[in-house]
Parts: C-alpha cells; structure tokens; sequence
C-alpha cells in the first residue's frame, strides 16, 4: 500500500495537520449533502464519495500511523468517531445504495486494525462488542 506513497518517511513533510483535517472535515461534510437538481439526487453521489473516502482515508492512516509524527494531530481519536458515527447514520439513508456503502466501509472501519500507536485504544469505537455483534447478524 505505501509504493504508490514514494518515500514513506517523508510522507507529511509538507502537509500540515490543519490541512488533513480541513480535508476530512470537507468530506465529513459531504455527507450532509441532499442537492437535487436536473441531473437528478446529486447529493447521494457526494454522499457515496465521502463515504468511501473518508473510509480509504481512514484505513490508509492506521496503517502508516507508526510514520507519522504526531499522529494523533493528523488523525484525532475524536475525527475517527465522527467519520464512524457519519457513515453509519448513512446507514439509515432511504436510498439502496448509500445504505450498502455505508454498511460496506462501516464493516470495514470495525475490522480495521487500531494504529500502532501509543494510546491505540482511544480510536477504539464505543460499545465495539454490541456493533459488531449487531453487524455480524
């Protein structure tokens, strides 16, 4: 995952923590979005987006979380229950198809890996055991 990267160590040298979550908190935004127009419900489009990015985004993070320096500034515990919590309100969603992709990147959120940080348990989701005991039904 981390050849498409390039240098690895060098990953945020020039990304600043502010611009990664001004990142999320535009895709978090995305799933707020109803826009109707001629070309039909637009806004299920964005939504379906954001939630597959704000999914990647999440992933890619665990992931390489032992490379970045100051990790919990790039990807607060608190950003990781909101990106949860939107997507599985997406999951509620009238729509066919934005239910099973959040329902599709929610699953993947909760078999995700904690990062391998100091403190891993903080990205931990609350109630984890009732989830995924309700999901795997």
């Amino acid at each position: 995952m981390l050849s498409k990267w390039g240098d690895s160590t060098n990953l945020f040298e020039d990304m600043s923590s502010d611009m990664v979550n001004a990142f999320l908190d535009a895709l978090l935004s995305g799933l707020n979005d109803y826009t109707i127009d001629e070309r039909g419900d637009v806004g299920s489009w964005v939504r379906i987006t954001c939630i597959q990015g704000l999914t990647d985004v999440s992933l890619l993070f665990f992931s390489i979380a032992p490379l970045i320096p100051e990790f919990e500034s790039y990807f607060p515990p608190e950003k990781h229950l909101a990106i949860a919590t939107g997507i599985l309100k997406q999951g509620v969603e009238r729509l066919d198809n934005v239910r099973q992709m959040a329902g599709t990147c929610f699953m993947k959120l909760l078999r995700a890996s904690l990062p391998q940080v100091g403190g891993e348990d903080r990205w931990r989701l609350p109630a984890l055991q009732l989830v995924e005991e309700l999901f795997a039904r």
